[in-house]
């Protein structure tokens, strides 16, 4: 059965989380034959990601080394604490690298960018894509050569990787 995993760390913005996953798990991948699961990242207080908002929410999975084979679409939320988050995660640096090299598609909503760029600034063959974010950490990405969409483009699609403004 293929599958596809929503990321969610403390901090990750509620709406680009919840949206995704709600799309995904109930209107489009499950109908599809999708299974469909939401990964905890270095959550704080083990069961729970605290977002953005205050909103807690508790993932289907508590960690990324329980999810078992690379996902077939690999999904992350922005907010810039959980991006931050995603960013020091090891764990989530080399899921990524894993999907880009087995040629799974990633979706990176707003902040959320910032951890793809971390991903393959230290991957062994780094890479660069065509991309966008939210604004504030536009120069983030631009500083390590990112190529960063136009500022009307809301979404880019580069090869399997969509980004998001957000």
């Amino acid at each position: 059965m293929p599958s596809a995993v929503i990321l969610i760390a403390d901090g990750s913005e509620e709406i680009e989380f919840v949206t995704p996953y709600d799309e995904f798990n109930y209107l489009v991948l499950v109908r599809a034959g999708f299974d469909v699961k939401s990964v905890g990242v270095d959550l704080n207080d083990g069961t729970q990601a605290i977002c953005s908002r205050g909103v807690k929410i508790t993932p289907d999975i508590l960690s990324i080394t329980e999810i078992g084979s690379t996902p077939d679409i690999l999904i992350l939320p922005g907010g810039a604490p959980g991006a931050a988050a995603f960013c020091k995660s090891g764990a989530t640096l080399d899921l990524i690298r894993r999907c880009r090299q087995e040629g799974k598609w990633m979706g990176f909503i707003c902040a959320g960018t910032t951890a793809l760029v971390e991903a393959a600034s230290g991957a062994a063959q780094p890479w660069k894509n065509r991309v966008t974010s939210h604004p504030t950490v536009k120069e983030q990405i631009v500083e390590k050569g990112w190529e960063y969409a136009s500022n009307e483009e809301r979404a880019v699609v580069d090869e399997k990787i969509i980004t998001s403004r957000g």
